[in-house]
């Protein structure tokens, strides 16, 4: 107890230097919105082989932490959730959750937004046990217009709107243990776009392609998606069906291959 109280002491003590040191000008300046912006989906596989894609879920929240000027702070949290289809009647059944945690700073300036984060995620098997489940911490940096951040890209008017995301997967040992552990990732590269196809009051049509590449220790992997989507939207919301075509994947982790997925999806 009283080693929790010194450092306690020491972390108020720190708090009030801080606060001691900073222009008075600076702390006003500083804001606490905690806004919040999400998206969650259910989706489809429309392959006859179940055994391995079947069904697919994912809920995924933004929160806008902290602002000073053109600078934000968040923290972002997402989950994924694999189905694959058993014998015995058993349509959906979960069998891989990978869980994404991220923090990082914005900058705004001009008409687009700089974003450096840290992302630490895990894919973990259910109802079974696997050696050496795949742990992943990276460094990323991502460069898009102003409208494709998360706070304005469901108000927004743009046609075409785009972001370039790149992440480092250092292998560093840790007490003997690899914070990459599982893959042999190097490097990524992601270029995300959206286009509005058409806008007829409150319903929408736009397309997103994703391509992905990333390095391995020998080889290159490809996760290139294609993906319409029809919606319906009211204020900042929105609800919508998604109708994905896997054109490229051969990642190791996961790979639907030429796989359509049909899913509902909600974003605000």
């Amino acid at each position: 107890m009283k080693l929790n109280n010194r450092y306690l002491l020491t972390g108020c003590a720190a708090l009030l230097l801080l606060g001691l040191l900073l222009p008075r000008s600076v702390l006003t300046a500083i804001e606490v919105p905690l806004e919040f912006y999400g998206r969650g989906f259910f989706g489809k596989y429309l392959n006859s082989d179940t055994a391995r894609f079947n069904f697919d879920a994912s809920v995924d929240i933004y929160c806008t932490t902290l602002r000073h000027l053109p600078f934000s702070m968040y923290i972002y949290y997402r989950d994924d959730l694999d189905m694959a289809k058993q014998t015995g009647g058993v349509s959906i059944d979960p069998r891989y959750a990978h869980y994404y945690l991220a923090a990082g700073i914005d900058y705004f300036f001009s008409n687009h937004v700089v974003t450096a984060y840290f992302v630490h995620d895990c894919i973990h098997d259910i109802d079974y046990d696997v050696e050496g489940t795949p742990v992943f911490n990276r460094f990323r940096l991502r460069f898009s217009p102003r409208d494709y951040h998360y706070s304005k890209r469901l108000e927004t008017d743009e046609r075409f709107l785009y972001a370039i995301d790149v992440g480092l997967y250092p292998h560093w040992n840790f007490h003997g243990w690899d914070i990459n552990a599982g893959a042999d990732y190097v490097y990524d590269c992601t270029l995300e776009a959206r286009f509005n196809i058409l806008t007829a009051g409150t319903f929408g049509l736009d397309t997103r392609p994703t391509f992905t590449i990333a390095r391995g220790d020998t080889s290159f992997y490809h996760r290139h998606v294609l993906s319409l989507q029809c919606y319906y939207k009211k204020a900042i919301r929105r609800i919508g069906l998604s109708l994905d075509y896997n054109l490229y994947v051969n990642d190791p982790l996961k790979s639907p291959d030429k796989l359509w997925l049909l899913s509902i999806y909600l974003e605000y």
